[in-house]
């Protein structure tokens, strides 16, 4: 019997090192994928980095740019729109904005008062 549980024995030693082999080398091959993934995954971070670094660079560079545009803005002289006098004898068809008016003879008269006060207190 003693060869017989030998041969038993070997049989199972056998049996079980064909079963792990697969094991062992299914084992190597999923390490292997899951090196590969976290390479990607560390790649796709240094990406997603380099690209939030480049989007920053280019709000920077358009902050520089507004705030130089403001900077000659300030620089440069206001538009002050001119104001051409009217020809002599011509008078508006119509008040500017609605505002009210006061009559010629009516200004011509208050006038006339204001330099007789000035001409008497000299």
């Amino acid at each position: 019997m003693r060869p017989a549980v030998f041969a038993a024995a070997f049989a199972l030693a056998g049996l079980a090192a064909i079963s792990a082999a697969p094991a062992a080398g299914q084992n190597a091959y999923y390490d292997h994928q899951l090196g590969v993934l976290q390479a990607q995954q560390q790649m796709e971070r240094q990406r997603a980095v380099a690209l939030e670094n480049e989007v920053n660079a280019l709000s920077a560079q358009v902050q520089t740019e507004q705030a130089l545009r403001a900077l000659r803005a300030q620089g440069r002289p206001p538009a002050i729109p001119s104001i051409l006098p009217r020809p002599a004898g011509e008078v508006a068809e119509q008040p500017a904005l609605g505002l009210p008016t006061t009559p010629d003879a009516r200004l011509a008269a208050s006038n006339a008062r204001v330099k007789a006060i000035l001409d008497g207190s000299k």
